[in-house]
């Protein structure tokens, strides 16, 4: 059984050098046609939504986020809670999750209990329906979630729709 893993790969290269799951690089799109932030427009997001935080005297933490839910950046302000990256991060995740279908605003009375998906902030690892986080969509396409956690819910709102409304010249439709 010890030389098993040979053979394990030999086969899974003969079955799968044909299969759908390989990769055709003819079918890769190039990073400027993916529905993905890149960095530079997700550091104008941050400024815009850190201004605004800063603002609202309300140290915060911000997470620009790709449609899968990983972060493109993040910052944490001076004096922002240590707790805010973490929560932050999953609200963020929390809105690529729906596939920008919902911010959490919108997904928080759903959780409640008698809501129609109650209980599932406990699944994929656990999400977070506190208010803060939204999508950024373009011509119904999602490409990114914006979060913020630091001030009120209406503060990190304004916060994370400042950032988007920062963006929105810099994205091609």
């Amino acid at each position: 059984m010890k030389n098993a893993w040979p053979l394990a790969i030999t086969l899974a290269v003969v079955f799968l050098s044909d299969s759908i799951f390989t990769i055709n690089a003819d079918t890769l799109k190039p990073p400027n046609e993916r529905f993905v932030l890149n960095a530079r427009q997700a550091m104008i997001i941050v400024e815009a939504a850190a201004s605004k935080a800063a603002a609202n005297s309300a140290p915060s933490t911000i997470v620009v986020a790709d449609p899968y839910g990983y972060p493109i950046a993040i910052l944490r302000m001076d004096n922002a809670y240590l707790e805010s990256v973490d929560t932050c991060i999953r609200k963020a995740r929390t809105v690529s999750l729906f596939n920008g279908g919902l911010s959490t605003a919108e997904l928080q009375p759903l959780i409640q209990p008698g809501g129609e998906i109650y209980g599932i902030e406990f699944t994929n690892g656990g999400m977070t329906a506190i208010p803060g986080a939204l999508p950024l969509l373009v011509n119904g396409t999602f490409y990114a979630a914006v979060s913020v956690c630091g001030g009120t819910s209406p503060q990190d709102i304004d916060a994370a729709t400042a950032g988007i409304l920062a963006v929105n010249t810099t994205l091609k439709l």
